[in-house]
C-alpha cells in the first residue's frame, strides 16, 4: 500500500472513531490541514473503498447535509462520499449505499424493507413511485 493510501486510511478511520458519518474529502482535508489535490482525493475515495470493503463502515453517496437529516432545500448541489458507522443513516438512506459488506448488508436490507414499507403505506407516494396499481415496480425500488 502507497504512502499516501496508508494516510488516508488511517485519517479516514481516525475522524471516523471521533464522529459516526464522515465526509471523504472534507475530512481528508481536515487531516492535511489544506485543500486535498485530486490524486490525493482519489486515494481517499480508494482508502474509503477499502475500508468499506473490510466491513468497518459502509460506503455511501449522499447530499452535504441528508445525513444530518436537514430540510432538502438546505442540502447541497452535488452528491459526495461518505463513510458512516451509523446505523440510522444506513436505514434512513438504503438505496444511497455504495458499498456494505458483513454485518453491514443486513442492516441495508433493513433499511430497504422499512422504505418500501413507508412507500406502501402512502397512497400518494406509492402511486408517484410505482405508477397505478398492478404496474410493476421500478427495478430502483428493488
Amino acid at each position: 500500500m502507497t504512502t499516501t493510501m496508508t494516510f488516508c486510511q488511517e485519517s479516514l478511520l481516525a475522524a471516523l472513531s471521533e464522529r459516526e458519518t464522515i465526509n471523504v474529502r472534507e475530512a481528508l482535508a481536515a487531516a492535511m490541514d489544506r485543500v486535498p489535490t485530486q490524486n490525493e482525493v482519489a486515494s481517499a475515495r480508494r482508502a474509503a473503498r477499502q475500508i468499506a470493503e473490510e466491513s468497518k463502515a459502509v460506503l455511501m453517496t449522499a447530499y452535504p447535509g441528508q445525513t444530518e437529516g436537514t430540510e432538502r432545500r438546505k442540502w447541497g448541489r452535488h452528491a459526495v462520499l461518505y463513510l458512516t458507522t451509523d446505523e440510522r443513516v444506513i436505514t434512513d438512506l438504503p438505496y444511497r449505499v455504495e458499498l456494505a459488506t458483513g454485518r453491514w448488508e443486513a442492516v441495508v436490507e433493513e433499511g430497504k424493507k422499512l422504505t418500501n414499507k413507508k412507500i406502501d403505506s402512502d397512497p400518494i407516494l406509492s402511486w408517484m413511485l410505482r405508477g397505478p396499481a398492478g404496474a410493476p415496480r421500478p427495478a430502483s425500488l428493488g
